[in-house]
């Protein structure tokens, strides 16, 4: 009676950590025992990290030190705030010694500009004037003063006008250079600035920094002294008049 009433006070564990602990060699009878202690040893050693974790935690909420109060985070606040400065500091200066050399950048490109327009308009003016002195058609269209003036053959065009159109006065559709050679074969323009500018192109391409003498058996065929001569007299009038 008192063996059976032993046997039954003793603490057996859950029937899979027993078969684990007869799995080590543990004999039948001491096995159940051994298992209950190690289930209870597990739930304490998980209690104890439960318990450990919540300490930490609770220190941390409300015993520790705040992280904005802390000297790891106000050192690493305090180079921060010097790295800032010092590129506010670095980019004031850039932007001090770079203010007056972009200030004097601006001033000199915007005269520069500025000096190219006025030239261009005093080109505009003399040119017009000279072509209304000659009585010249171009004098009253615009856009050929305007395709004239900002070409960089102009005096040369102007010259050769003269001697192959009276200034444009005798043209063969805005034709007033001969360009083509003779009807039909000479080209036909919509206006004297498309003309304009084909003539600057062809002088360019071709005819480029040539004097007066070697257009002779090139563009005038076969040309003569006089096409010479009315070519120079009107280049010689340009410089007398300061339109360059």
């Amino acid at each position: 009676m008192l063996k059976a009433k032993a046997k039954r006070k003793l603490k057996k564990g859950t029937r899979f950590v027993t078969k684990l602990v007869e799995s080590t060699g543990i004999p039948k009878g001491y096995s159940t025992t051994v298992a209950w202690f190690a289930e209870r040893m597990a739930i304490a050693s998980f209690a104890l990290i439960v318990v450990s974790f919540a300490a930490g935690a609770f220190f941390v909420m409300k015993l520790a030190e705040p992280i904005g109060d802390s000297r790891p985070y106000n050192a690493a606040a305090e180079q921060a705030l010097l790295a800032e400065e010092g590129i506010r500091v670095f980019s004031q200066q850039v932007i001090d010694v770079a203010s007056p050399v972009f200030a004097k950048f601006v001033k000199d490109n915007r005269e520069e500009v500025d000096m190219e327009a006025v030239q261009l308009a005093e080109r505009k003016v003399k040119l017009q004037a000279y072509l209304a002195s000659k009585k010249s058609p171009f004098a009253d269209d615009p856009a050929a003063i305007e395709a004239f003036a900002t070409s960089p053959n102009m005096k040369m065009m102007v010259a050769i006008s003269f001697v192959e159109s009276t200034f444009g006065k005798n043209c063969y559709y805005y034709n007033c250079s001969g360009i083509g050679g003779t009807p039909p074969n000479l080209r036909k323009y919509n206006s004297y600035a498309e003309w304009i500018k084909d003539f600057d192109d062809l002088l360019e391409r071709r005819y480029k920094d040539i004097p007066p003498e070697g257009f002779l058996g090139l563009y005038v065929q076969p040309g003569s002294p006089n096409w010479i001569y009315g070519v120079k007299q009107v280049l010689r009038e340009f410089e007398e008049q300061g339109i360059v």
